[in-house]
């Protein structure tokens, strides 16, 4: 029998009960695959499957976009690839009826139950955990705090939605003032601006002036105070090298997309700690 495990668990209610319910589903059917007629035990899997998953994808999806969480149209089409998979293998047996009903086909749905559990939940859900848990979990899902609440950030990206949850965060984080560019060249006019940043993030792929270029740029100011604002580069790409990369253009850290929102507090609570330091 499977079981909802610390490491398959969100750390949101909802959600938990949800997937204790998929699980509830998968028991089931390896129960039922034992005594019950085929067809009636695939039938009555997909029927609860297609049920669950509307329901269960409807809820998961309102309570991402509550939490801000930057990979909801992500989860969005992972969803509706499932669904539609459902309704396939429904309509392949029962509709169409163009494969039969045996112990194969009684393996290749456990398998899709295996790949939905495993595949999607553990690879796809669990990313969600620093957005989603409830505020109540332990304190290690808790943000960190600017160590100034005078500070003014910038934010730099060609994507919307992420731009506005990294802005949303800073400000949770205790910004003062976040500024929002969407490319570089925008971006470095804000810096040589009023008020100027004093932390900078950026996407890396961007056009026409990537994430490094406004690196580049900024370290190579004749104002002091411009030269060494900490820039931190973010990237979608797999890429190892990413931070040796970064490092040599100058920029202070460089992370990849998608990232943990506490983490990223960290980090950015340390840097700015530091560059306080620095100039005192």
């Amino acid at each position: 029998m499977i079981e909802l495990t610390n490491e398959l668990r969100i750390g949101h209610p909802v959600i938990d009960a949800d997937h204790q319910r998929l699980i509830d589903i998968i028991n089931e059917f390896h129960e039922q695959s034992k005594t019950a007629n085929n067809e009636n035990n695939m039938h009555a899997t997909l029927k609860s499957l297609l049920a669950y998953g509307r329901e269960h994808f409807a809820r998961e999806e309102k309570i991402q976009r509550e939490c801000m969480y930057p990979y909801h149209s992500m989860h969005f089409h992972e969803h509706k690839a499932l669904l539609e998979q459902v309704q396939d293998i429904a309509r392949s047996y029962f509709i169409a009826k163009t494969r039969p009903i045996n112990e194969k086909s009684l393996a290749e749905l456990n398998e899709f139950l295996k790949t939905w559990l495993i595949g999607h939940v553990r690879k796809f859900d669990t990313n969600m955990r620093e957005w989603v848990a409830s505020s109540d979990t332990p304190s290690e899902t808790k943000l960190f705090s600017l160590p100034s609440q005078d500070m003014v950030a910038l934010v730099i990206d060609d994507d919307v939605t992420a731009r506005s949850l990294l802005a949303k965060l800073l400000s949770v984080m205790g910004a003062s003032k976040v500024l929002e560019a969407s490319d570089g060249i925008e971006g470095l006019r804000l810096i040589f601006a009023d008020p100027v940043p004093d932390l900078v993030i950026s996407d890396l792929n961007m056009e026409p002036m990537d994430g490094f270029s406004v690196v580049g740029a900024i370290r190579a100011s004749n104002k002091p105070y411009i030269a060494r604002i900490p820039v931190i580069i973010f990237s979608a790409a797999d890429d190892h090298d990413l931070t040796q990369k970064a490092m040599s253009v100058g920029a202070t850290a460089a992370l990849q997309k998608p990232f943990n929102p506490r983490d990223l507090s960290k980090l950015l609570h340390y840097v700015m700690k530091n560059q306080i330091g620095a100039a005192s």
